[in-house]
């Protein structure tokens, strides 16, 4: 499937005129404080059903400073394209003490944003099951989560975390599971507000199917009875 910045502009912009107050069958987990990071991210991993997700972008290794992210393909695993939506066009890799609007990145890099609608997290080349994120310094965001039923009614399913610490250390853990819902096509987060916000340690994937638990099974116990069919 193409990428086209167009056509995922006019999606969102779509999928935010058609949202209703109505919330999807989505399960959610916000941390309200960095100390609470760990929990809600236990409570996320137990409803997914999962120890350890598919895939982890924490920006850590392969990029550099000021460096813009908005649209480039071929950076993240499965196909995850990162987009601002917004006039812009610049989702960017900043590093250092407080350089996200007096707060610090997840360890060195974190990708960071305007606050204009919309930061997209776009997953159409391989739709997930799950998402979960670090946002730092934000004011309040509001966002949609769009599925692969996208644009039938009731393909979207709309959420919001309130603002962290307005410096230092703040950033705090924000889960999806799609739980009874379709693949996740995309994550739109709109933080609008007066200055930069940033996200980090992206967490995606989907979950494994019941069958291929049992035909690992099959495997190890096949594995098993040649080992003693040979003693």
């Amino acid at each position: 499937m193409s990428i086209s910045r167009a056509v995922l502009s006019t999606a969102c912009l779509t999928v935010s005129i058609a949202l209703t107050p109505l919330q999807a069958g989505i399960l959610t987990f916000n941390s309200i404080d960095p100390s609470g990071n760990a929990a809600s991210r236990s409570s996320w991993l137990a409803a997914i059903g999962i120890a350890t997700p598919q895939y982890l972008v924490d920006f850590e290794s392969g990029f550099v400073n000021g460096q813009n992210i908005s649209g480039v393909t071929g950076l993240f695993p499965a196909g995850l394209v990162i987009w601002d939506m917004s006039s812009a066009n610049q989702a960017v890799v900043r590093s250092g003490p407080g350089v996200i609007h007096e707060s610090n990145p997840v360890g060195v890099f974190s990708v960071t944003q305007n606050e204009e609608p919309n930061l997209v997290l776009d997953f159409r080349l391989s739709p997930v099951d799950y998402v979960a994120f670090q946002d730092i310094d934000h004011g309040g965001t509001t966002g949609f989560v769009v599925f692969v039923t996208w644009p039938q009614p009731g393909s979207t399913a709309a959420f919001w975390f309130e603002g962290t610490g307005a410096s230092g250390d703040t950033a705090e853990f924000f889960g999806i599971f799609r739980n009874d819902m379709p693949r996740i096509i995309a994550v739109a987060l709109d933080a609008s507000g007066d200055g930069l916000w940033g996200i980090d340690t992206i967490e995606y994937g989907v979950v494994p199917e019941p069958g291929s638990f049992l035909l690992a099974a099959a495997g190890l116990a096949g594995l098993g009875l040649l080992r003693r069919r040979r003693a």
